[in-house]
């Protein structure tokens, strides 16, 4: 048996993002989900939350040099509906005439979902975040954004006001969706939930991770699986997995063997487990762990057979689970799928090498039975 080396390329955990804005008024505007790490299942009830300081109503105001009482306007802006929707958007690249760039693609975005629901306010806080006329009179200079201030002179005590607005929000996630796909380059699927203000042209938003909890198991279906190969030098390669369901964070046992009856220079051997996932006609592989046995020729006589065994490690939640390929869109209907494979590469010191990929493995997360 040769030297064993071990690499391992995970996807990292994705981040948490922080709501957008374009002043400071606005930059305090906090989107918030029941889930810290924002990775969610698809067809789950989502529960959020939202905070919006009322600095940057009186901003807007301010801005709009309005004539009317700002109690008054605050008011007719929070009885607009404020609405919360879930977007989703598929980037894929496409293969167009060569003169269309320079290296003859084009990139297109497919929205391949839009969920909207209403923000449910805390009525009291809302209340209570609004100028009080008893306590003290705002007037606005017509000629500057600024805000002057005059307390009464009846006034004795004023109560301090509450600083932002706060709702609750709950948004069903439709089934079906893609899940998230996180690349530098297409093709990617990526969700955010963004809030709308009919005050606003700004859009807030934080991102989301998607994954359905992917194929139920089933115990006849749980096998082996198995493939083989036999290149023009009569050597033949074989490789197996012990079951075909995995849950993110399992390890994944790999056998593999060959015969080499002719006994010719074998270099090396390697595993690959690869995550494929495929927008439309783009495709994308990233490798999520690999191992490889090395053999020194000049000390190791050719081996007319040879056993290996490894274990590949599949990276923790949230890895999203197998889906299936799905046609998906809200206006343009695309394919998507994502899979996960095992590619077993033999390379021979002079001679024909051996590419054999073994049947797709299932990630889920639900429990077999």
């Amino acid at each position: 048996m040769g030297n064993t080396n071990a690499n391992s390329n995970a996807p990292p955990s994705p981040g948490r993002w922080t709501s957008s804005g374009q002043d400071a008024a606005s930059k305090q505007i906090h989107i918030r989900t029941d889930q810290a790490n924002g990775f969610y299942f698809t067809g789950e009830l989502l529960t959020g939350s939202v905070e919006i300081p009322v600095a940057y109503f009186q901003n807007y105001l301010n801005n709009k040099n309005h004539r009317k009482a700002p109690d008054t306007l605050i008011q007719q802006l929070l009885s607009n509906d404020i609405v919360i929707e879930l977007v989703g958007d598929a980037i894929y690249s496409a293969e167009v005439d060569a003169a269309a760039d320079s290296d003859g693609h084009s990139q297109h975005q497919v929205n391949v979902c839009r969920q909207r629901c209403f923000v449910t306010l805390n009525q009291e806080s809302a209340r209570q975040s609004m100028p009080s006329t008893n306590q003290n009179e705002t007037s606005f200079d017509q000629t500057t954004t600024t805000t002057t201030t005059v307390a009464r002179s009846s006034d004795i005590q004023t109560s301090a006001l509450p600083t932002a607005i706060k709702g609750i929000f709950q948004l069903q996630i439709p089934d079906d969706l893609p899940p998230s796909l996180f690349n530098n380059r297409p093709p990617s699927v990526s969700y955010t939930l963004e809030l709308n203000l009919s005050s606003s042209r700004y859009r807030y938003q934080i991102p989301l991770v998607l994954s359905s909890k992917g194929p139920i198991p089933h115990p006849t279906t749980n096998v082996e699986l198995n493939n083989n190969a036999i290149n023009q030098h009569n050597i033949h390669l074989q490789a197996s997995t012990t079951k075909r369901f995995y849950r993110p964070g399992e390890q994944i046992s790999v056998r593999l063997n060959y015969l080499n009856p002719h006994q010719r220079l074998i270099r090396s051997i390697t595993v690959t487990l690869i995550q494929f996932y495929r927008v439309h006609n783009d495709q994308y592989r990233l490798q999520l762990d690999g191992k490889e046995w090395t053999f020194d020729l000049s000390t190791m006589s050719p081996q007319r057979e040879w056993v290996g065994e490894t274990l590949l490690q599949l990276p923790y939640q949230p890895l999203q689970a197998s889906y299936s390929n799905q046609s998906v869109g809200t206006t343009q209907r695309i394919e998507c799928e994502l899979d996960y494979r095992i590619l077993i590469e033999l390379n021979e010191k002079k001679g024909d090498d051996i590419h054999l990929l073994l049947p797709s493995i299932l990630v889920t997360y639900q429990k077999g039975t």
